[in-house]
């Protein structure tokens, strides 16, 4: 039970609603009563196919993610082998899957990975299209255009990448291709075309409240270096790698003219430099550099390993796989983690509750109300409260419905006697309860 944290569970929430409404524009959110414009919808729409597919359960919630995180290790490997040789490719998908909060993050119900896996792909494409054929740029446009629908102004990333690139090289030719203009127009007309249609969602409450609160909420009070200090902090075991590693990058475009390591060092830093300006900073808000910093820890380990210890150090690892495989399937060893577990607990007797009513108004003061979204079954609204004078006035209104209030037992306690008096406890489990109004009949227990 559990293992989704806060955001993934509200995400999740998001997904499962769209498959109950069937719906694809004007995605509702039903933890905060509002339409959803946190992030464009691709990871939402992918997840309502998943759990179509295959039920809603957490592990489907996680699915987009490890599937992603799975598939940015193959396009590692295969980048790194495109630029330089295989060893490249193996130690930066090695090290991207030893980075901080890589596998923490992708069991997850979050964008973080497949947005990383979209740019990678539009960044390695682009290098296809300089090596090979300029109809790879078609191919550019597709991923670029994917990761903007799964995480907005974090997928520009590969444009703003591949336009400072150019002009670093002074390749103005390149922007006048055909190819490239069609591979734009692929990148930009289907995410134009989605904001004409669901404009209600986007334009005004994304804006503003997505978009422009990164840089005007007064109450992050972040230094400039956070991510500087995130990156000694949490990637310190490769960061030295990864320096030395943009060291032999940028001999390479010196001495062989070899510009395409150029656009490693970019994409390594515009993450950091760019979101440094911004109010609200998190650590996995940059997590899109580390296949660049991956890349360049390749490097760095093919230039200082012989080629015997590299073999040994391929060949312990996949013992240490097959081993660590073998033990986690044979012995009952249970690692995840139980967030949440009080709503999971509870969501089983909240589901009996709601199947007695055929209306309902479910308010959640401080509780887990992502959690118990997902979690139960027959709970599809609920009105999250977490101020204490407006908790006492949406109970002061008088409702003709089965009313439910999610609460701990000690702020239970703390109402005032007029409210409690109209609540009964029908439902405990260790300091949360679930009091009714309007429904003496109902009955419920924990199973």
């Amino acid at each position: 039970p559990g293992g989704l944290d806060s955001d993934s569970c509200g995400y999740a929430v998001v997904a499962k609603e769209a498959l109950r409404s069937n719906k694809w524009l004007k995605l509702e959110d039903p933890t905060h009563g509002a339409d959803f414009y946190y992030h464009f919808p691709l990871a939402i729409w992918v997840n309502k196919i998943l759990f179509r597919i295959f039920g809603v359960s957490t592990f489907t919630a996680k699915l987009f993610s490890m599937a992603s995180a799975v598939a940015l290790v193959g396009v590692i490997f295969y980048f790194g082998r495109l630029l330089v040789n295989q060893w490249v490719g193996f130690f930066g998908g090695m090290s991207f899957l030893l980075t901080n909060h890589i596998v923490r993050l992708s069991r997850q119900c979050r964008m973080d990975l497949p947005v990383s896996l979209f740019i990678t792909l539009a960044l390695l494409t682009f290098i296809l299209a300089q090596r090979h054929s300029r109809l790879y740029y078609l191919l550019f446009g597709g991923f670029s255009c994917l990761a903007i629908m799964v995480k907005d102004v974090f997928g520009l990333a590969p444009l703003a990448i591949i336009f400072l690139y150019l002009a670093l090289c002074r390749r103005w030719k390149e922007f006048f291709h055909p190819l490239f203009i069609a591979g734009l127009a692929i990148a930009i007309l289907p995410v134009l075309l989605w904001i004409r249609l669901d404009q209600k969602t986007l334009l005004t409450p994304w804006y503003h409240s997505n978009f422009l609160h990164l840089f005007r909420a007064k109450r992050f009070i972040v230094p400039w270096y956070y991510y500087i200090w995130a990156l000694i902090t949490k990637y310190f075991y490769f960061l030295p790698f990864a320096i030395y590693g943009g060291y032999l990058a940028v001999q390479e475009a010196r001495t062989n003219k070899k510009y395409e390591f150029l656009l490693l060092i970019i994409w390594a830093v515009i993450f950091p430099l760019a979101f440094s300006f911004g109010r609200q900073k998190l650590h996995y808000f940059i997590l899109p550099i580390y296949p660049a910093t991956s890349l360049l820890v390749g490097m760095a380990f093919v230039k200082i390993f012989p080629e015997a210890l590299k073999l040994k150090i391929a060949a312990g690892l996949k013992l240490f796989l097959i081993i660590g495989s073998i033990i986690m399937l044979s012995l009952p060893l249970n690692i995840r983690s139980k967030r949440f577990a009080e709503a999971v607990a509870m969501a089983p007797a909240v589901d009996k509750l709601l199947r007695q009513v055929p209306e309902y108004e479910f308010i959640s003061y401080k509780q887990d109300s992502s959690a118990l979204l997902f979690s139960a079954q027959e709970l599809t609204k609920l009105k999250h409260i977490e101020d204490k004078t407006a908790l006492e006035a949406a109970l002061s209104i008088s409702s003709t419905k089965p009313r439910f209030l999610l609460i701990s037992a000690q702020e239970f306690i703390e109402l005032s006697p007029a409210t409690k008096e109209n609540f009964r406890v029908i439902l405990k489990y260790k300091d949360r309860i679930v009091a009714v109004e309007n429904a003496p009949e109902l009955v419920a227990e924990l199973p």
